[in-house]
Parts: structure tokens; sequence; C-alpha cells
């Protein structure tokens, strides 16, 4: 699946991407509020600036990540499994 393909079906209204393997994506700027990405692989994406409020990050491959910007406020994820990614500037208030 590519960034076109995410980005229409979020702009549908679409929410699961559970197990979705998007390995290097670039998703900038999109707006991503309330998807589940539950057990996708995301390991070097880039996510920048992105809002990922009240996501489902659960179980999510993050290694190598760019998360630098993004809006995590309220999005699920585990504890301590954010050391690999770039969070410079991420707004995470759990």
């Amino acid at each position: 699946m590519d960034a076109n393909e995410v980005l229409r079906r979020c702009a549908a209204g679409e929410r699961n991407f559970r197990k979705a393997d998007l390995r290097g994506i670039s998703l900038i700027q999109a707006n991503l509020r309330q998807v589940d990405f539950t057990g996708a692989n995301l390991s070097n994406s880039d996510l920048s600036n992105s809002d990922l409020g009240n996501a489902n990050l659960n179980w999510v491959s993050l290694r190598g990540a760019n998360l630098s910007g993004a809006n995590l406020r309220g999005a699920k994820m585990p504890d301590g499994k954010m050391h690999n990614n770039y969070l410079n500037s991420a707004n995470y208030f759990g």
C-alpha cells in the first residue's frame, strides 16, 4: 500500500489499517486521527508533522520512523517502544 492509497482511504473515512505493511511510507503532515494501526509495520516511515491524535499504535513497528512534530495526543502506544524514533518536537501527552 502506498501513501496515496492510505490518504485516499483516510479521506473516505476508513480508519482500519491493522497489520498493514507501510514500511518506508511518507505521510508527512497527514491527517491520521483515530486511525487503527494495530500490528502495522511503519518502520522507516516519515510521519513528521502528522496528526496521529487518538490513533492506536499498539504492536506497531516504528523502528527508524520519523515522528518529529507529530501530534500524538491521546495515541495508544506501548510504553518504552519509542527509543529508536525521531520524536523531536512531537506532541505527546498520553
